[in-house]
C-alpha cells in the first residue's frame, strides 16, 4: 500500500506504520511488525535495547539475567555450576 488508509500520507521507505497517525498500512504489515517484535524480544540484541532504554539500567540488567536463568534448562545449569566449581578448586590452592 502506497498511502496511509487513515490520513492518506504517502508511505516512506519500508515502514510498517504511518508516522503521522500510527496506523498500520495493511494487515500484512501488522503481522510482519508483530513477528519482528517477537523475534527481537527473544534475542540478545533485543535485551540490550531494553536495558539501554530503561531508566534504572542496573535493575533492567538484573531482570534480564534473571529471565535468562529461569529459561535455562536444568542440565545446562548443572554443567555451568560444575565448571565454576572446577575452576574454583583449581584457583584456590594457588592463593
Amino acid at each position: 500500500m502506497k498511502n496511509c488508509p487513515q490520513c492518506g500520507q504517502p508511505r516512506q521507505g519500508e515502514e510498517f506504520k504511518c508516522p503521522a497517525c500510527n496506523v498500520f498500512y495493511s494487515q500484512l504489515d501488522e503481522i510482519l511488525f508483530a513477528e519482528q517484535e517477537r523475534l527481537e524480544r527473544n534475542t540478545f540484541k533485543g535485551a540490550v535495547k531494553r536495558i539501554r532504554a530503561a531508566e534504572d539500567r542496573r535493575q533492567a540488567l538484573k531482570d534480564e539475567l534473571q529471565t535468562v536463568w529461569q529459561h535455562t534448562p536444568l542440565r545446562t545449569k548443572i554443567v555451568f555450576w560444575t565448571i565454576v566449581a572446577f575452576v574454583f578448586v583449581l584457583v584456590v590452592p594457588i592463593f
